[in-house]
């Protein structure tokens, strides 16, 4: 399996070194029988902002190529510590058919425990993401209770949405905007169809 490998470390990460994180990933590799055609160090590099890790934009671009049949990082919070976007990570690389490995996590979608836990990590992205809807409509209610104007910008899609909505596309083109919005936990239809057009998503 020809596999690309992935450190960082950011500058809160005081007790981590991307050589350790290398040679470790190395040894995994070479321990599975796996090929690796790239490596890729983003040294002192946050994960909140990808914009800046030059070394994993040039990684997704590889993915995109297909020049990978897996990427391997430590854990997953290598690539991203946000769970929405490491969820909307992880679904790019299925469409791409490129697997996930996070060595010191047990995660491997090659395999079907590996599949397993990132549908359990799923799980959690989606209730997160209807907490979050949950909070703010308590909040507009007691706003609108208590005579308070509330003029805010409309709902935002989060990363793990968009990216859900599009593989529910991609599977089933001709669903309904009724079926598509009975998938998604803590959004309305109006809301959740006038964001995927926003972002591209539906016409």
């Amino acid at each position: 399996m020809k596999v690309a490998l992935y450190a960082r470390v950011s500058t809160d990460d005081k007790d981590q070194n991307v050589d350790t994180q290398i040679i470790h990933l190395r040894k995994y590799a070479d321990l599975h029988r796996h090929k690796i055609v790239a490596e890729f160090i983003d040294e002192g590099k946050s994960a909140k902002a990808i914009r800046g890790r030059t070394e994993y934009l040039k990684m997704m671009e590889g993915v995109a190529a297909g020049r990978y049949d897996a990427v391997i990082a430590f854990k997953l919070d290598r690539f991203h510590r946000n769970l929405s976007n490491a969820i909307a990570f992880m679904n790019t690389l299925r469409a791409a058919n490129v697997d996930l490995i996070c060595t010191s996590e047990n995660i491997d979608t090659s395999t079907p425990i590996g599949c397993a836990m990132m549908q359990i990590i799923a799980v959690f992205a989606e209730l997160e993401s209807a907490n979050t809807a949950e909070r703010s409509k308590i909040g507009t209610e007691r706003a609108k209770a208590e005579g308070k104007l509330c003029h805010r910008p409309p709902q935002k899609l989060s990363n793990y949405q968009i990216e859900k909505a599009k593989e529910i596309l991609r599977a089933e083109p001709t669903i309904s905007y009724r079926k598509l919005a009975a998938k998604f936990e803590g959004i309305s239809r109006t809301t959740l169809i006038a964001g995927l057009r926003n972002e591209g998503v539906l016409k």
